[in-house]
């Protein structure tokens, strides 16, 4: 039988693959597919017990934006009103970072990756004391989530040792943090055992990676463009616009994930509950059906053209403190340009998303 155009079947990993912007539509609204796969189970550990790296990612399941009750609690805290008022620290800790680089160095290592961090650690209400030590948990977190994403079940007994010491100190940064809306939806009773741990873990991993590349590919557009600069100067775009087409040829999601709920033949063949369906963003964003001209860059075009940070029920939760996040950089960044290499940045898979490399900068006018 004849697929309809767009879509592939995997018959290794046995998915559904989504490579055309009018079957994404039907993907991300249609009522049959779903966002939760069907293997979470209820937490019976111990409450005392520190999860393990099994227990983490069925928490992750259990609690977080797919959960029925917290999911709209969660929206409204990443709704634009609340993280508005978050908009004059980022762009306080973009300064402060943009103020620190030295002569030359590396972009992403020097000024996208700390501030991502920092910025993401403000917006959840942590405590800048506790910043430092939570750079090292996410990196042992990061570390336990793409070992998972590659198929890897069991880290061994030094590596759960430190992702166990990782979640016993976010859990007790948790408890020091700031009375932002987050931390009162968290605080909320009624969370199961060490539950709320596990969804900061996976806002932290479903997030930084992310907003690091989306920064990333929007600042070697910004600065490696000499008339895309030009045109943010003269008001003939923003950096808003510049990051929209950035990431919409290089977006940081590389794939969204959906699940049939019930027997349907929504995208053109018979899909029985569970099957697995998956939209390739790059593909969709680039598809030279529906984007005129996928491989120029034109800022002009807008969020309407870009599959990104998803669609309906699929739509990221942190899109809107993804996008404030980015754009207070890029205006520190605007304000005060450097020369960078644009031919030296790489851009590759890790298996979990897409991660950018090597953007070597100068400073201007014999800066130090």
């Amino acid at each position: 039988m004849a697929l309809p155009d767009g879509l592939e079947w995997d018959g290794e990993t046995r998915q559904w693959l989504v490579r055309k912007r009018a079957l994404a539509e039907v993907v991300l609204r249609d009522p049959h597919v779903g966002t939760l796969p069907a293997n979470g189970v209820a937490d019976t550990a111990h409450p005392d017990e520190v999860p393990s790296v099994s227990r983490f990612f069925n928490l992750w399941y259990l609690r977080g934006a797919n959960h029925p009750e917290l999911a709209p609690e969660l929206r409204r805290v990443y709704n634009a009103g609340p993280l508005a008022d978050f908009r004059p620290v980022l762009a306080e800790l973009a300064a402060e970072r943009r103020a620190r680089l030295t002569g030359s160095g590396d972009l992403v290592e020097d000024f996208v990756a700390p501030y991502c961090l920092d910025g993401t650690f403000a917006l959840m209400g942590f405590a800048e004391q506790d910043w430092a030590s939570l750079t090292k948990v996410y990196h042992v977190l990061m570390f336990a989530v793409r070992s998972r994403f590659r198929g890897e079940r069991e880290l061994g007994e030094r590596a759960e040792q430190a992702f166990a010491s990782s979640l016993v100190f976010l859990r007790s940064a948790l408890g020091r943090a700031r009375d932002v809306p987050l931390m009162k939806v968290l605080r909320a009773p009624g969370a199961l055992p060490w539950a709320d741990v596990a969804l900061v873990g996976q806002l932290l991993a479903a997030g930084v990676p992310q907003v690091r590349t989306g920064l990333a590919v929007a600042c070697h557009a910004l600065l490696g463009r000499p008339e895309v600069l030009e045109m943010v100067g003269r008001g003939e775009a923003t950096v808003e616009q510049v990051a929209e087409e950035a990431m919409r040829i290089h977006p940081p999601f590389l794939t969204i994930y959906g699940w049939t709920t019930e027997t349907c033949d929504c995208l053109g063949v018979r899909l029985e509950p569970g099957a697995a369906i998956v939209v390739d963003v790059r593909a969709v964003n680039n598809d030279p059906a529906d984007v005129d001209g996928p491989e120029s860059f034109c800022p002009a075009r807008g969020r309407t053209t870009t599959f990104t940070f998803g669609k309906g029920a699929h739509y990221c939760l942190g899109a809107t403190s993804a996008r404030y996040q980015i754009a207070e950089a890029l205006g520190a960044l605007a304000a005060d340009p450097l020369r960078i290499d644009a031919a030296a940045m790489r851009v590759t898979d890790d298996g979990f998303s897409q991660t950018v490399s090597g953007l070597p900068y100068t400073q201007h006018h014999g800066r130090t």
